[in-house]
């Protein structure tokens, strides 16, 4: 019915006075006619229909990529932040084991005498007889130091002296 009336609507506009009588309206068969200037020019504007058309499937091929990606982004970020808060947690936990046992091999080392304690620093390399040296009582090094084999007293004093 709205089509009906719609058509009617159209039908009544273009037979109004002055602008289409109906016997104009039926003699409307023949061919419109186009100079090729126009022809190329509607091709021209066809190619750049078609053109733009592809151009525009592409764009939006590429949003969506862009989409995904950027998805696929946030989702290994947010991968490697739980594993860099796992990693710094294991390794909060490591370092806690580490200072606790360097802290109860301090209490060995100061439970020692410092005769013994000097036999077994000789013996070990220049830094790890620095660290123990750096968490014994100052007392204690003073009564170490002495009995170190020379020239690693001569060294280990030095470094003990830089901090």
């Amino acid at each position: 019915m709205k089509t009906r009336t719609a058509v009617l609507i159209v039908a009544g506009a273009l037979l109004l006075p002055g602008i289409l009588s109906p016997d104009q309206l039926q003699g409307q068969t023949r061919p419109v006619r186009a100079s090729q200037e126009e022809l190329a020019h509607s091709s021209r504007l066809r190619d750049q229909e078609r053109e733009l058309a592809a151009r525009e499937e592409r764009l939006a091929q590429r949003e969506q990529l862009l989409a995904e990606l950027e998805q696929n982004l946030e989702r290994e970020l947010e991968r490697l932040l739980v594993l860099q808060r796992e990693a710094k947690a294991t390794l909060d936990a490591l370092t806690a084991v580490k200072d606790q046992a360097f802290r109860d091999l301090i209490r060995v080392y100061s439970a020692m005498r410092p005769t013994r304690v000097a036999e077994l620093l000789n013996q070990m390399s220049d830094r790890d007889a620095l660290e123990i040296l750096r968490g014994l009582r100052t007392e204690m090094v003073a009564d170490i130091i002495p009995r170190l084999e020379q020239d690693k007293a001569v060294r280990l004093s030095r470094q003990l002296g830089l901090l």
